[in-house]
């Protein structure tokens, strides 16, 4: 009997002792349930659009983090002009570098890019969304899982600048 006890205890220390070797954890992966292991963020200055019928442009700057808040080099971002932040009605009102409706860059060292955004010259809304979306397989997904933001601008009908 003292032979058995003996024996079990022995074999439940070797169990207990060799079950916890784990050292590390791993991210999830980007389209798992816990998919938000990357955040993208973004601002625009200004945010507000004085539209006198003139050209005008605001810096748009989009960062992509890691869990952590380290800066991620070398991912696409998406970006794409929406009428409101509820649809995937893209437009085209204003335009970003080559006048292009939508756009994508590559993230620097910084884990940013930095895009200049040409203000339209005509009236057409109070608010308009730039979206932008982490290029996951070289696609832009439009997924609840896929790291995105929505960046709003407001738009102020100044001067002699028409409605559309």
């Amino acid at each position: 009997m003292k032979k058995a006890l003996f024996i079990m205890v022995i074999t439940s220390l070797v169990l207990a002792v060799s079950s916890c070797k784990r050292t590390d954890v791993a991210d999830p992966p980007w389209d798992g349930p816990a998919g938000f292991n990357i955040l993208v963020e973004g601002s625009v200055n200004p945010a507000l659009m004085l539209i006198d019928g003139r050209i005008n442009t605001s810096v748009i700057v989009v960062r992509v983090l890691d869990n952590q808040g380290n800066p991620l080099p070398n991912r696409i971002v998406f970006l794409e002009q929406l009428a409101d932040a509820y649809s995937y009605q893209a437009i085209n009102w204003g335009y970003f570098p080559n006048n292009q409706s939508t756009y994508q860059m590559g993230t620097d060292a910084n884990g940013e890019i930095r895009v200049t955004f040409f203000w339209p010259t005509s009236f057409y809304s109070n608010t308009m969304w730039i979206h932008a979306l982490l290029v996951i397989d070289g696609r832009a997904y439009r997924d609840s899982n896929v790291p995105q933001d929505y960046i709003s601008l407001t738009m102020y009908k100044a001067g002699n600048a028409a409605a559309k």
